[in-house]
């Protein structure tokens, strides 16, 4: 595939991730038109995949008011999505608007599987398949939520028995000595599938848990049969998914809509 095809790929992967996560969440809100997706979490933390916007149509001048009005009424801020390969126009527009740049994102895509992982003695790697499996996943999350100071009740969102047990995601954790210590998952969405919420305890770092679960979860994509496996990556994770073959394509901007409380709510910036 080419750059433009590995875009177009993690964009309807993107969508299905955010909306995959919403459906399977509790009191989660989802919100789809021509122009977008919008979701509210039933926790209040600005999210990538948890209280979010995504356009869905490239040539639609119509996500910010969208993204004001799902704002105001869910009272919720937002994270709204904007890939520097299609949406310029839409990144500009929010600057305008007042949003503020929060991070950004390396777009990522492999079309062959890495080798297999290497599990280390003394650790078991685990796929997904039951309640307890669920608990190990969260519980990794959980503790970096929490040492980050991020709401603990968020990882419900995307860490649910619907979400990592449903027949198009494969999930897996990595215990050490009977305690999870490293998870990550797939989501498939027709021929591409994408990899979420990796993560490794922050006590079990730089001994090569996160590239075990990442292969597996790649590894899966591919048996349930994706052409492609996409990502978006943090700066900080850009060694291991190129030692993965990972080949960058694209950027995605996340800009944060804050909630004007005691005021309009939800109002961009000179409306």
């Amino acid at each position: 595939m080419d750059h433009d095809n590995f875009h177009t790929a993690c964009d309807r992967n993107i969508a299905a991730a955010l909306r995959h996560f919403a459906i399977h969440a509790e009191n989660a809100v989802l919100s789809e038109s021509r122009s977008a997706l919008l979701v509210a979490a039933a926790v209040p933390f600005a999210g990538a995949f948890h209280n979010a916007a995504f356009r869905l149509d490239a040539g639609s001048n119509d996500v910010l008011e969208e993204l004001s009005a799902f704002s105001a009424r869910w009272e919720r801020d937002l994270i709204l999505w904007a890939s520097t390969r299609r949406d310029g126009d839409l990144a500009r527009a929010a600057s305008a608007a007042g949003l503020r740049l929060q991070s950004s994102t390396v777009g990522m895509a492999i079309e062959e599987p890495p080798g297999p992982p290497v599990v280390p003695g003394g650790a078991e790697l685990h796929r997904v398949t039951d309640a307890a499996g669920v608990a190990c996943f969260a519980a990794v999350h959980e503790q970096l939520f929490r040492d980050s100071g991020r709401p603990v009740g968020a990882v419900a969102h995307f860490a649910s028995p619907g979400a990592l047990l449903a027949p198009e995601v494969a999930a897996f954790v990595l215990l050490v000595d009977a305690r999870p210590v490293a998870c990550a998952m797939i989501v498939v969405s027709g021929q591409e599938a994408g990899v979420y919420w990796v993560a490794t305890r922050s006590d079990a770092r730089r001994r090569g848990f996160g590239e075990i679960v990442t292969r597996a979860a790649v590894r899966a994509g591919f048996e349930h049969g994706a052409r492609v496996v996409v990502l978006q990556s943090s700066e900080l994770g850009l060694p291991l998914y190129r030692r993965l073959g990972f080949e960058p394509f694209s950027e995605y901007l996340r800009f944060l809509l804050e909630l004007r409380r005691g005021g309009r709510s939800g109002r961009l910036a000179g409306s």
